[in-house]
């Protein structure tokens, strides 16, 4: 028979105590860690707090965006360069024509229709129209090409002594020139010998292949590199004209010749 001790007994007690203290604390613990996380749930919004400071950077945005508009802004003056190109193309010798009040009766509009001269001719594929009055000559050309062309008045030997008119199409403006004929086969423009530009108004289209151009000169410019017309009297007229090309400088395609009489005005 098992005889156990009253020491045993109180040391077994003991042990079973300790025992279950240690069960005790084993159990609490996780219950702490619960609470303990319950008031991390409430720091959330404190870390929300804390961002909202952070807006201010967002409201800077539009400050980054203010100093990227300046560039538009700069820009601006780059659309004028294309006007500005084009104004360096025009030489002293050579202008961009408009077309101002008319001397004469119709407008000029780079439209010919039938009946609006007086007089036609035609020289190599190339039609001539003219009306005048007492002080002016107003003519209208089509040319068989989208090049230059150009007419010369009361030439004394092929182009020498002739007063030359030259006009282009470019990029749909007209360009044109008052040239002297300086030489049997040369011309240069009025300008570059110490006279004037005389073309009083001019406009002009290219159309379908061709090119139309009108333009108005006085009978008398008083330039001495413009022979004065007389009322009445019959010119020789000289034509040329280039296939493609708008550089005045570039030989012609093709050329003509024709008269041209003058009503008494």
């Amino acid at each position: 028979m098992l005889v156990i001790s009253k020491e045993t007994l109180i040391i077994v007690g003991v042990l079973l105590a300790v025992g279950i203290l240690g069960l005790v604390l084993v159990l609490t613990a996780p219950r702490s860690e619960s609470v303990a996380a319950g008031p991390s749930a409430p720091s959330a919004p404190q870390t929300t707090v804390a961002t909202a400071p952070a807006a201010p950077p967002t409201t800077q945005v539009p400050a980054a965006t203010a100093v990227q508009a300046p560039p538009p802004t700069a820009q601006a003056p780059r659309t004028t360069v294309p006007t500005g190109s084009l104004v360096q193309v025009a030489q002293p010798t050579e202008t961009p024509t408009a077309s101002p009040a008319l001397p004469v009766a119709a407008a000029i509009d780079g439209v010919i229709y039938e009946g609006e001269y007086a007089h036609s001719t035609e020289a190599g594929g190339f039609q001539i129209h003219w009306s005048n009055d007492a002080s002016f000559l107003r003519v209208g050309l089509i040319s068989p090409g989208t090049g230059y062309l150009a007419i010369g008045f009361d030439p004394d030997n092929r182009m020498q002594g002739a007063n030359f008119v030259l006009a282009a199409v470019r990029s749909g403006q007209l360009w044109t020139r008052d040239d002297y004929g300086n030489g049997p086969v040369t011309h240069a423009s009025d300008v570059s010998l110490g006279g004037t530009d005389d073309i009083l108004a001019a406009a002009g289209r290219e159309s379908e292949g061709k090119t139309y151009v009108e333009f108005v000169i006085a009978l008398n410019s008083g330039d001495r590199f413009d022979k004065p017309f007389t009322p009445g009297t019959t010119y020789d007229i000289v034509i040329s004209f280039h296939e493609t090309s708008d550089d005045f400088d570039t030989y012609h395609s093709r050329r003509g010749a024709g008269k041209m009489r003058l009503d008494p005005g």
